[in-house]
């Protein structure tokens, strides 16, 4: 089966949730004998234009988009986005974000345009021939997706992994967005989440248009030892913020903990300017027990040096880091969110607590820190529903059926790999 798996960025420019389902996923069904192309905007000059990565091939297309991405570089350092830290939940407004970006337009436009020109021109002279086209993301690339899709006579696939969904922000200088903001309801969706699947129904797209399947994660032969350690771990990247991820709630919530557990410690791993979470921590009286250790390529030595994973996400799909760690075997503290509870059962491979609570995720830190028992018995618990329900290859093996199935139906004579 060729599969086109569509992202609107992808490594090494972007590094994000959806950058990194769209890489396992590509990876996992080469592995299972598929041509696998992964196709996404040309960025950076940096980028080889085509590529082959473990059994995958990458194609960036784009002309004249590095000259958007340099543009885009030189705007963020003459007007940088408002810093956060100090307790404010910060949020740019639709009305900010146009005001910031109005003269962007004279790149961002020709950009975009130019991925589209080429995409098209490469169906058209038959340099794209997928049997299935599988797009990581709903907003107007999904229409496009579309698009190429019905060009091609292929089915199209739309992961959604946000609430809410159909979402359609950031989008205002893609060429004919009204076109593909309609268009992109004519997928077929994957939701992440049951939520998810009943959040898209309400919104108007047919039950039989949506099929139900997580994210997946690639299972270490290591296990953790959480009951060795007791100290907290995040994994999250710090530009995305309080309104985001919770870092308000999450050193709100470290303030209370070392007046009852002063020797605990708390590992952050994740890339992002800290300056001013560093300074809401001192403030708050945990700084010496928190430790911002900035990106991190591999987390294997932090998942065996810990106790527990804390996730305070006020916005998550199904996080790739709290996957990780649990395939790791170590239980997770989160917050009630579809996201999290899709994963984490209270009491059974972690603890969930309200989100915004910064209280109750003190209480729920301070429980972990100072149990052995509960610490390895939800570990334990954490890693075979990781082995049973998440792993990549499970995951493959879904879309694999999926993406079958509607190749039978949609081919006259039946599909054949």
């Amino acid at each position: 089966m060729k599969i086109l798996m569509v992202v609107a960025h992808f490594m090494p420019v972007h590094r994000g949730g959806a950058e990194m389902q769209c890489w396992k996923q590509a990876k996992a069904l080469a592995q299972r004998g598929h041509k696998v192309t992964v196709l996404t905007p040309w960025w950076s000059l940096s980028s080889k234009r085509s590529e082959w990565v473990d059994g995958v091939r990458i194609r960036r297309m784009g002309f004249l988009l590095p000259l958007t991405w340099l543009a885009r570089r030189w705007h963020a350092r003459l007007k940088p986005p408002p810093a956060e830290g100090g307790g404010e939940v910060v949020s740019a407004t639709p009305k900010a974000r146009k005001k910031r970006f109005r003269w962007m337009s004279l790149t961002e436009r020709p950009g975009l345009f130019s991925f589209i020109l080429e995409v098209a021109c490469a169906i058209r002279f038959r340099r794209l021939r997928p049997d299935v086209i599988h797009v990581h993301e709903s907003h107007w690339i999904a229409g496009f997706a579309h698009w190429m899709a019905e060009r091609l006579d292929v089915p199209v696939f739309c992961k959604e992994g946000l609430l809410p969904v159909l979402d359609f922000g950031g989008a205002q200088h893609v060429p004919w967005r009204e076109r593909w903001r309609e268009r992109r309801t004519k997928c077929r969706f994957i939701a992440m989440t049951d939520a998810i699947q009943d959040a898209l129904i309400k919104a108007g797209i047919a039950p039989d248009q949506i099929a139900c399947v997580p994210n997946g994660v690639e299972i270490p032969e290591r296990k953790a030892q959480p009951q060795l350690y007791g100290d907290a771990l995040y994994v999250g990247n710090l530009s995305q913020g309080a309104a985001h991820k919770g870092f308000d709630v999450l050193l709100k919530a470290m303030g209370e903990v070392v007046k009852e557990a002063p020797e605990i410690k708390l590992r952050i791993c994740g890339a992002g300017v800290a300056t001013g979470w560093q300074a809401m921590a001192d403030e708050l009286g945990c700084g010496t027990a928190v430790e911002f250790v900035g990106r991190v390529e591999d987390l294997t030595e932090y998942h065996h040096h810990s106790g527990f994973l804390v996730l305070p996400s006020r916005k998550e799909g199904i996080s790739n880091a709290l996957l990780e760690a649990q395939a790791a075997g170590l239980p997770a503290i989160v917050t009630d969110i579809p996201g999290n509870t899709a994963v984490i059962q209270h009491g059974f491979n972690g603890l969930v607590v309200p989100v915004g609570d910064a209280v109750a995720l003190a209480r729920a830190i301070v429980e972990m820190h100072r149990s052995t028992e509960l610490r390895e018995r939800l570990g334990h618990a954490a890693r075979q529903q990781a082995e049973a329900r998440f792993a990549i290859s499970r995951v493959a093996e879904q879309l694999e059926e999926l993406y079958h199935t509607a190749l039978v139906a949609t081919t006259p004579d039946g599909f054949q790999d």
